[in-house]
């Protein structure tokens, strides 16, 4: 937030000619005394307003993909590459908002590559081990359900985000004074449910190909409430600023223009789900968090799908040239984009020119475009006060 002052140019010369005529006319000497010359003196210019926006010291996220900052790093066998669902090395959003208040972001956790969730890329069991970061967030989380939805760990370790507070609060007794909390979450929970549908995975614990359209949404509304309960156990436990992002529609993202179309949901579906039915469901999704947080103190509500609306329709404003297709042409160990690097992508410039790293997850450029977006909230609210 910016202060300007104007100061009209014959304020001074009134001010002067007023307090003369006072001292005048009754103070303790004529207009010649050195009494009335001290009184007509130009007033003191009026100090800047204090700004009271909150001094972030302390930076702490929790949420799944589009949030790690580099739970798989171990993964990559590259030291260089941490392992974040974009174009590696380049910063994710919530990395940027943490660079704007002079802090970072380490991940809390370290998980490594399962057999199961990399369809074989390894022949491993994947397992979880204790970093101590602030990062908390990891790919594949659904906001308290399990299994997780990862194509990299063991998606019973994977933590969905109410796990992930309760890792944050075996070690903190309360949120600071001075803290900035991100929680994103909703898109795997949208996947499940597809997952379930389409092709009766067990994503629900009720056994295979028993998930019905009526029970996928009921799992969903279920999981926007466990999102608010979330928000406000940090609230209760003195969080003074939450940044709550809603949850994504991946309908139009590489993924679901393939798997979503027509012709793949007539052959590949047990049950079709529609590109409609994703967006009814991330609708309600974000209908019921948003309307559960709207009364919680110091809560900041960041609509993704508003970000990223104008950046699909005009994509030549934001510089960008494809949001069709990823940017990553990586296959090895898997394509997701926790293994692409500048050495894997279809044009030497596609981290910044092209929307989509792999077929769920921003590039750098599109990472950017949401902490943009998320900063022009935060900074309503909040300054930079690590240096305090």
């Amino acid at each position: 937030m910016k202060f300007s002052r104007t100061t009209r140019s014959g304020a001074p010369l009134l001010a002067a000619i007023t307090l003369a005529s006072l001292a005048a006319c009754g103070g303790g000497g004529g207009s010649d005394s050195p009494a009335a010359a001290a009184t007509a003196q130009a007033p003191a210019t009026p100090s800047a307003p204090t700004d009271t926006r909150l001094k972030i010291d302390t930076i702490t996220i929790f949420g799944d993909s589009l949030s790690d900052v580099g739970t798989y790093a171990v993964t990559t066998g590259d030291p260089a590459n941490h392992g974040k669902f974009t174009v590696n090395p380049g910063a994710i959003w919530v990395e940027n908002l943490a660079a704007h208040y002079g802090l970072a972001l380490t991940p809390n956790r370290s998980l490594t590559m399962d057999k199961d969730a990399s369809y074989g890329a390894t022949t491993a069991v994947g397992t979880a081990s204790i970093l101590g970061g602030n990062g908390y967030a990891e790919g594949g989380a659904r906001v308290a359900a399990l299994p997780s939805e990862s194509g990299v760990g063991n998606n019973q370790l994977v933590a969905p985000v109410a796990t992930q507070i309760d890792h944050y609060f075996d070690v903190h007794d309360k949120v600071g004074a001075k803290e900035l909390v991100v929680i994103d979450g909703g898109g795997n929970d949208t996947y499940a449910q597809f997952s379930a549908v389409c092709w009766g995975t067990d994503d629900n614990q009720l056994g295979s190909g028993k998930t019905t359209l009526a029970i996928a949404t009921a799992q969903i509304e279920n999981a926007a409430r466990a999102q608010v309960a979330n928000v406000a156990r940090l609230v209760g436990h003195g969080a003074p600023l939450v940044l709550v992002a809603s949850a994504s529609d991946w309908s139009s993202n590489p993924f679901g223009q393939y798997y979503l179309s027509a012709a793949y949901q007539a052959t590949g579906c047990y049950a079709p789900v529609t590109a409609a039915q994703i967006t009814e469901w991330t609708t309600r999704f974000n209908e019921i968090l948003h309307d559960g947080v709207a009364g919680l103190a110091g809560v900041v509500y960041l609509d993704t799908g508003n970000a990223f609306a104008d950046v699909l329709a005009n994509p030549q404003k934001y510089g960008l040239v494809n949001t069709q297709v990823p940017a990553c042409n990586n296959t090895t160990p898997t394509s997701s984009a926790s293994y692409c690097t500048a050495s894997t992508l279809v044009a030497p410039d596609a981290a910044q020119t092209y929307f989509w790293s792999d077929a769920f997850h921003p590039t750098p450029r599109g990472h950017k475009i949401l902490s943009d977006a998320a900063l022009s909230l935060l900074d309503q609210k909040a300054q930079p006060g690590a240096a305090n």
